[in-house]
């Protein structure tokens, strides 16, 4: 209550403090003085002024507790903390309570989805100050230097390319990451070649609508055993493979997520929630048309879900890589961002834009190692290019050539 009064003693007195009244919500309040809040929210709104007098106007039951709010003025220092304890105080009930309406009847899923509302309910809200460029400029002057006194120059996450951590300057933290590919390019595999290869470096997950555990699993042994993936789908192999397929599990280090539910709401909670139980700097979820977005149609539920991935890396500052498909269009030749599946927001949405690319695989004869490049199409920390990889399509995998 003490809080309160000095925050609306302060308000009907100071003019700097008037400033802040459309960051408030007047619930944070107990009793009448929800509705002071209200009403001088609205006069500041129409420009009015505010003062004893004006106020009394439009709560004259409240005359002495008016008074006795400009007698209680003591500073208008404090505002910002004030602000601050009162929402805190707020959301810390309104938490309690809504954790208390948990069923016991509920399944999983709608805990979880529950549990991620009121989450997101009860973060604080965050004051977009204003600030000085110089001030920001020095800021990332002394976070160059910090980079270069510590010998790691790079302001991203390693990937485990080096082109890609040359052009992209690695894995930024909120960035959403689109790798496109036509039907057959080998979007997958790459998508499992960069858990693979970031893996020793940061920590992953791959989220799959697309391919079941079993079907990674396989791929993944065929990666890092140069085992013929046909030869582990059929279990064709000798005593000397068992144990090299063995060994290889030492070696895998990164998560994944098999589900058959593609609401892109609750796969972010389980991203949200495995992140929160095992720490998480990469998601690589394959593949965004699968996802189920909310949308009237099939632009507008791509848009959605490309929109939401966007948010969720700011959210939880980490690197989305969503996979995405490409038009079947415009055969053996080079793919483009308008050949990006229904939907142009993803392109917007987007910091990077990758394109697998396999000139061999509409040749009726292909060779064993296939040359290929993975192209640059977007880049907002860069030059655009091609770098240039092989496929083996017998390992399932790209590799950039060195």
């Amino acid at each position: 209550m003490m809080i309160e009064q000095n925050l609306l003693s302060a308000i009907l007195s100071s003019d700097y403090a008037k400033t802040f009244l459309p960051k408030l919500n007047p619930d944070w309040f107990t009793g009448w003085h929800k509705g002071l809040v209200r009403t001088m929210q609205d006069m500041y709104q129409h420009n009015e002024p505010i003062a004893l007098h004006t106020v009394y106007t439009y709560h004259k039951d409240r005359a002495k507790d008016i008074g006795f709010l400009i007698n209680a003025y003591v500073t208008d220092k404090t505002i910002n903390n004030d602000i601050l304890a009162l929402e805190i105080n707020y959301k810390h009930k309104q938490l309690l309570n809504q954790l208390g309406q948990i069923g016991t009847d509920w399944d999983l899923s709608k805990i979880q989805n529950f549990l991620e509302q009121i989450n997101h309910d009860s973060r604080i809200t965050l004051s977009n100050e204003v600030q000085s460029i110089s001030e920001v400029m020095g800021k990332k002057i002394d976070e160059i230097e910090e980079r270069i006194k510590s010998g790691n120059k790079m302001k991203g996450l390693q990937t485990g390319w080096r082109t890609l951590d040359k052009y992209l300057g690695g894995w930024n933290k909120g960035n959403l990451v689109i790798v496109g590919g036509r039907p057959g390019m080998g979007k997958s595999a790459l998508g499992l070649n960069i858990c693979r290869d970031g893996m020793q470096f940061n920590k992953y997950l791959f989220v799959s609508v697309e391919m079941s555990a079993d079907e990674l699993a396989e791929r993944m042994l065929a990666d890092m055993t140069n085992i013929e993936n046909s030869k582990i789908r059929n279990a064709n192999v000798n005593e000397i493979d068992l144990r090299r397929m063995v060994d290889s599990l030492n070696d895998a280090e990164f998560d994944i997520i098999d589900t058959k539910d593609n609401n892109i709401y609750n796969i972010i909670s389980l991203i949200k929630i495995h992140r929160a139980k095992f720490g998480l700097d990469v998601v690589v979820i394959d593949y965004l048309q699968k996802l189920n977005a909310g949308g009237k149609d099939a632009r507008s539920n791509v848009s959605n879900a490309s929109t939401a991935l966007k948010n969720l890396a700011r959210e939880l500052g980490i690197t989305v890589i969503a996979l995405a498909q490409l038009n079947r269009d415009g055969k053996n030749a080079r793919p483009e961002l308008t050949e990006l599946k229904e939907s142009g927001q993803i392109e917007q949405d987007a910091d990077c834009v990758l394109f697998p690319f396999r000139p061999s695989y509409y040749e009726d004869i292909k060779p064993e190692i296939e040359d290929a490049v993975v192209i640059i199409a977007k880049n907002r920390h860069g030059r655009l290019c091609d770098i240039p990889c092989t496929f083996e399509g017998k390992f399932t995998r790209y590799r950039e050539a060195l």
